[in-house]
């Protein structure tokens, strides 16, 4: 009989420790060179404008986390992740919104990378002084929404059931006013070409929906791939923008050094904080990254825990990022640049 207690004690403590809970961990990703190419795709490719060939690397940081929504962690590596200093455990409605599923998820950080990507060329072309033109574009179609396979991420809307708009609101107007059930009447621009298109639309929660976002976005006057597979988020914002900024001018940006960073980037320039910068550190330092450029607004979180082989810079604007880069590649060195020491000390 107490051999029998002790086997079921031990399945319901195996059965607990095997069971869902409601946490993430977040853990180092790869430090991906923008320069370079990724899944043996060219990640950064740009026709119709002059480009340089350039010279060592700058590295967009990601952080893998285990426990989004469609998939679970387990006791035990939660237990485990608490040991282990390159990981951070959560509770998971501070990562990801209550309800969310797979598919929004995927949508949202889709279209983040989609919109950071945009900004960050109009970034790097303000630098360079080059013209562009703002638009409204799909940033994200859902997978399994209504509108897959009709609309595409990258569509510059034209007009929506006739009708033009200046901004986002407008033209969710438009679209609110398509009776419920119908298809909605839409030109896009894609690849240069305006195409005419009915999409349709799905019940969600009562509402019709196409399953798309829109956002803010851009028509250059080249064209501006990057490609990062199905990594997500508006985080390598300021890298892309440095990326493209050294393909757009003469010589090597990093003179030949690895450089790796993160941050966010804003229409003015301004570089913004981002989450999961510590494991982001270990990344980069992991990939072979010699500096590490840091949105100042997360020193708090740097200072005391940078890997000793990493020089961190700490940046605010997009100025502050391109001046330590040359400086880094013009002396091989961090020294007068701004650290999370300085900006963190009274």
């Amino acid at each position: 009989m107490a051999l029998i207690s002790l086997v079921v004690l031990c399945l319901m403590i195996l059965g607990g420790s095997l069971l869902p809970v409601p946490y993430v961990i977040e853990r180092p990703g790869p430090a991906i060179d923008v320069l370079g190419e990724y899944d043996d795709e060219q990640i950064l490719v740009i026709s119709g404008a002059e480009t340089h060939p350039t010279d060592g690397e700058l590295m967009m940081t990601t952080v893998s986390v285990d426990g989004g929504p469609g998939y679970r962690v387990t006791p035990v590596e939660v237990v485990a992740a608490w040991f282990d200093r390159s990981k951070l455990v959560l509770p998971k409605e501070v990562v990801f919104p209550e309800d969310q599923t797979r598919e929004q998820t995927t949508l949202v950080n889709t279209a983040a990378m989609s919109t950071s990507q945009q900004g960050a060329v109009a970034v790097a072309l303000d630098e360079l002084g080059i013209e562009y033109r703002d638009v409204v574009m799909i940033a994200g179609v859902q997978t399994d929404g209504a509108a897959e396979g009709t609309l595409e991420a990258g569509d510059v809307i034209v007009s929506v059931a006739g009708g033009t708009a200046d901004g986002i609101e407008g033209y969710q107007r438009l679209i609110e006013a398509v009776p419920d059930g119908e298809p909605i009447p839409m030109t896009v621009r894609r690849d240069g070409e305006e195409i005419t298109l009915e999409v349709p639309t799905a019940m969600v929660d009562g509402t019709p929906q196409m399953g798309v976002m829109l956002a803010r976005g851009h028509e250059f006057p080249m064209d501006v791939q990057i490609s990062v597979g199905d990594i997500g988020g508006p985080s390598a914002g300021m890298i892309f923008s440095l990326s493209v900024y050294d393909e757009l001018t003469p010589g090597a940006l990093t003179g030949g050094h690895r450089i790796a960073g993160t941050g966010t980037i804003a229409a003015d320039g301004a570089v913004g904080p981002i989450g999961g910068i510590r494991q982001k550190m270990v990344g980069a330092q992991e990939t072979g990254a010699e500096y590490f450029l840091a949105p100042s607004k997360n020193c708090d979180e740097v200072v005391g825990h940078a890997p000793d082989e990493l020089d961190v810079v700490a940046v605010s604007t997009f100025q502050d990022a391109l001046t330590a880069t040359e400086t880094i590649a013009d002396t091989g060195s961090t020294e007068g640049l701004p650290t999370c020491e300085d900006v963190t000390t009274p």
